[in-house]
């Protein structure tokens, strides 16, 4: 009997140890958090220029440049700039959904219809429309514009740009899901190189740990803007999927969800809803670029030539 407990013991502890961690109870689940927070602010990961940078729209560029939102024809200004810099891709992290009201179009729509005014109106009429500026010079560059999902129906679906290959299970049933949606405006969207969410996974505590990868809508895989920007900038079509169907790789007989994620040449180990756990640097000055500096006539083009530039705000007033 004992040369049997022997083998029956480690056999029970390692199948309780198994069953443990696939149900994950919340106490086991929120001890792992605490020792991964710990091991993060013990050793945060070493900051080196990555080939990426933050166009920050923050308080002194609203001072500089007037507040938010700024003229579609400014933006245009702003993509033409980086463009002519050397940029990458632009990645926009903002959603234009409505069409902009300081079009001349738009805004004599709020004057008194006078004969005086009659005149006028024909005249603005002949002027170009700022999104249609916006687009055009979105579509001279490489762009890659974003959306954001809701939980509930509402909105329409957003532009597909790419499409998978898949080795496995179907990726729609594991990744994050959505019912809903904002998304830009169609003319802006369609001029783009790119189109991802940017929707962030906020953990019970209010912390993000993991940065996804693909997101699902009303059955559809979308990329999320971090893989959008990774594909667009080799010039990828497509993204390959790895699930826990391929190689026939199952945990007890169930699905285990995504395993891999390759971006072009970029390949990525997920968690089961294809999700990266982030290793954190924290904030770093040299990431960030003051949105006004991009219109200065001595601006260093070195800050942008060939990086991924993100497009954002840090502004509180905006």
């Amino acid at each position: 009997m004992a040369r049997r407990l022997h083998l029956i013991v480690p056999i029970i502890l390692l199948f309780a140890g198994l069953a443990l961690r696939n149900a994950d109870p919340a106490v086991l689940a929120g001890f792992r958090v605490q020792i991964f927070d710990f091991y993060q602010s013990l050793k945060p990961r070493e900051y080196k220029p990555s080939g990426v940078r933050i166009i920050d729209l923050d308080d002194e560029s609203l001072e500089k440049l007037g507040q938010w939102p700024w003229p579609r024809l400014l933006l245009a200004e702003m993509v033409e700039r980086l463009t002519d810099a050397g940029a990458a891709v632009i990645v926009f992290d903002i959603v234009f959904a409505e069409p902009d009201r300081s079009s001349p179009q738009r805004a004599v729509e709020s004057w008194p219809v006078t004969r005086e005014t009659a005149e006028i109106r024909e005249r603005v009429a002949a002027l170009p429309d700022y999104d249609e500026v916006f687009a055009a010079a979105i579509a001279e560059a490489n762009v890659v514009t974003g959306f954001v999902l809701l939980g509930e129906g509402g909105g329409r679906a957003p532009a597909l740009k790419t499409s998978y290959a898949y080795a496995g299970d179907e990726a729609t049933q594991f990744v994050p899901s959505y019912g809903g949606s904002v998304t830009n405006l169609p003319i802006i969207e369609q001029a783009a190189a790119g189109n991802g969410s940017f929707n962030s996974v906020v953990e019970t505590d209010g912390v993000i740990r993991h940065v996804p990868l693909l997101v699902e809508y009303d059955g559809t895989l979308y990329p999320t803007l971090v893989a959008e920007a990774l594909r667009v900038v080799q010039g990828a079509p497509t993204i390959l999927i790895k699930t826990s169907g391929a190689n026939r790789e199952r945990a007890f007989g169930e699905l285990t969800g995504v395993t891999a994620v390759k971006i072009g040449k970029l390949p990525a180990l997920t968690d089961r809803e294809g999700r990266i756990l982030l290793y954190d640097t924290g904030s770093v000055a040299d990431r960030y670029v003051p949105a006004w500096q991009v219109f200065e006539d001595d601006f260093d083009t070195s800050r942008v030539r060939d990086h991924i530039v993100f497009i954002g705000t840090s502004a509180a007033g905006r």
